[in-house]
């Protein structure tokens, strides 16, 4: 009830607001009366009859479209004066009489343009006392029925605009929607205007309509009419027409009678009223009111003008009329409402009001997760990829150390000799001196020392080979990189002896620590050493001086450079020398460097020339601390 309470509320002001307008609009014209008096435009007066009080929806609806039109199609120099008689709720004779002697006497030596009446019982009232109260104006009515003025001869200046308020139509529609219904039930209040519309519904539905029973309500106070829509069947149309009054004679607006029936029904109500849809109606077949007073505007306008020769009547447009909200709540199938409906308070589905956002998403989506499927697939790929690229590296890099070693077999053979040498010397002298008479322990235990000291060393070069020879090593450890700097020179020692080379070796601190591959980095110094070598081979063997050293740099990474005093690199040359197949001697394939720097880079270090060398060259070694 607060609800349509509230609703009330609202027509009430909207009904006000739209006096006021025609208040303000009435204001105007009078201050601009004066210069119409003696202008060449005399004023223009119009005088609205409503049946009904003021805040009646329908009321409010037909000015909202007289106001519409009237704006438009009216004369500038216009005065607008309206009265609502309520004879609906207050239908006595007398109160006729008291409201003809009070707009008589109201606009006593005034005379009216026009007359506009909204609803039969302002039509009728006008008819019978224009001649008292507008001067016998000419009369432009609306909001009435063709039953209504059938029986009447209406005067030639008395046109208007005819609504059907079509019931055999609104019960079509319903059955459209409603396709399995069992009972038609129709509601009329008690008051005289009540009364005629339930005689109009029995002319066109009868007992039957359709072949489905019909059943009519009346003289009930509200509270039966709404307990019959609570109690209502399923399977039942139920049409309220209008409760301008109910059996206890309490007084209604049409809307709000229809609002609260419509709040407990549990079945659909129906209406042929516009006016009261968005207060619980679900369906009807309905011209709007607001269409009703567009057209009297329009009608009057040419009135005004002098156009006699309009149609006496014209007929408001109709047609279906569907609440979104109440198909949806009695779960009515949206396929069976008709094409040509118009459909008020529609909420789409989510996917009907975003559907080209939906589907862009979706097609967003797809695309991301191809994308993504495509990247999935090629980042396995290139893993795979490199995973083969490190094998292959890693078997280039054995086969490079093997190659090197192989070049190197006479040298690390003789590094072995002299230690197996020796040890066969000391052994020999050792047995000689047992035979010896008194036996020399001192000099026996330095022999047997010495054996001992070049067994190690001799193991020391067997293990370095079978560090160089072992293949697919990739683990990191800790490790010291100046002890992979001598090691490798402890190979080296024999070779660089027979080419009369001499290495100056520098250690920054004891212990460098890295985080590196042993035999990996051995096969890099070994290859930059032997690469030193070969660039010093023309020269003087007194000038062959190899210089390797190692320092912390002062961003903590660690470094190990190995410089020559050769010939030098061309600065054309620098950039291409750790490319593949590319070489300064003829005799090489030219992967030596190649293979360096990707092991290097493998540890997460560089490996470049120093171009400030003025004589020479120098290699750089740089890795980060462990």
């Amino acid at each position: 009830m607060g609800s349509n309470r509230a609703k009330s509320v609202k027509y009430q002001a909207i009904g006000l607001a739209c006096a006021l307008f025609l208040a303000v609009s009435l204001t105007a014209f009078v201050a601009k009366q004066a210069v119409a008096q003696v202008g060449p435009h005399p004023v223009s007066r119009v005088l609205l009859i409503y049946e009904n009080e003021s805040t009646l929806t329908a009321a409010v609806e037909v000015a909202q479209g007289l106001r519409a039109s009237m704006s438009k199609a009216m004369p500038a120099d216009i005065e607008i004066y309206s009265e609502y008689l309520d004879t609906v709720r207050f239908p006595s004779p007398a109160n006729v009489a008291r409201l003809t002697d009070y707009l008589t006497s109201k606009y006593q030596g005034m005379t009216f343009d026009v007359i506009l009446t909204i609803g039969p019982g302002a039509l009728k009232f006008a008819l019978d006392h224009r001649t008292a109260i507008g001067g016998g104006a000419p009369i432009v009515f609306g909001a009435v029925t063709d039953n209504s003025i059938r029986n009447n001869n209406l005067p030639a200046d008395v046109k208007g605009v005819v609504s059907h308020f079509d019931v055999g139509k609104t019960i079509g529609l319903a059955l459209t929607l409603q396709p399995d219904t069992k009972q038609i039930v129709v509601v009329t209040g008690s008051s005289a205007f009540d009364k005629s519309w339930q005689v109009s519904a029995r002319a066109t539905l009868r007992d039957a309509y359709s072949g489905v029973p019909v059943t009519y309500l009346s003289n009930l106070p509200i509270e039966g009419f709404m307990d019959a829509a609570r109690n209502a069947a399923d399977q039942t149309i139920f049409l309220v027409l209008t409760i301008f009054e109910d059996a206890d004679g309490r007084k209604f607006i049409p809307r709000d009678a229809a609002g609260k029936i419509a709040a407990v029904a549990r079945v659909p109500v129906y209406s042929v009223y516009s006016s009261y849809f968005g207060a619980g109606a679900t369906a009807g077949y309905v011209g709007t009111f607001q269409a009703v007073g567009e057209q009297m505007g329009s009608l009057a306008a040419r009135v005004l003008k002098g156009d006699l020769n309009a149609s006496q009547t014209s007929f408001v447009g109709d047609g279906p009329l569907v609440d979104w909200l109440q198909v949806r709540h009695f779960g009515i199938d949206p396929e069976r409402i008709p094409r040509n409906a118009e459909i008020v308070n529609f909420q789409p589905s989510v996917w009907e009001r975003y559907r080209p956002q939906i589907l862009a998403i979706l097609a967003v989506i797809v695309l991301q997760t191809a994308t993504i499927v495509a990247l999935f697939f090629e980042r396995r790929r290139k893993v795979r990829l490199q995973a083969e690229l490190n094998l292959e590296r890693l078997e280039l890099a054995y086969i490079s150390r093997t190659a090197q070693l192989g070049e190197l077999s006479g040298a690390l053979a003789h590094e072995l000799n002299q230690p197996l040498t020796s040890i066969l010397a000391n052994a020999e002298s050792g047995r000689r001196l047992l035979d010896s008479d008194p036996l020399d322990s001192g000099e026996l235990r330095e022999i047997l020392g010495d054996i001992v000291l070049d067994n190690r060393r001799a193991s020391t070069v067997i293990i370095q080979l079978r560090r160089l020879m072992i293949r697919g090593e990739t683990s990191l450890a800790s490790m010291d990189l100046n002890h992979a700097a001598t090691t490798t020179l402890a190979l080296l020692r024999s070779e660089l002896l027979a080419r009369q080379t001499q290495v100056d070796l520098a250690l920054d601190l004891p212990d460098v620590r890295i985080q590196g591959n042993l035999p990996q980095l051995q096969q890099v110094i070994l290859n930059l050493v032997l690469n030193a070598a070969d660039a010093m081979r023309h020269m003087p063997p007194a000038k062959r001086i190899i210089a390797i050293e190692t320092r912390k740099r002062e961003n903590g990474t660690l470094e190990l450079t190995v410089t020559d005093l050769g010939v030098g690199i061309a600065p054309e040359r620098v950039a291409d020398l750790f490319k593949p197949f590319v070489s300064t001697k003829k005799a090489s394939l030219g992967l030596g460097l190649a293979i360096c720097k990707s092991i290097v880079q493998a540890h997460g270090g560089t490996l470049r020339f120093d171009d400030s060398v003025r004589q020479g060259a120098r290699v750089i070694l740089t890795l980060p601390a462990a």
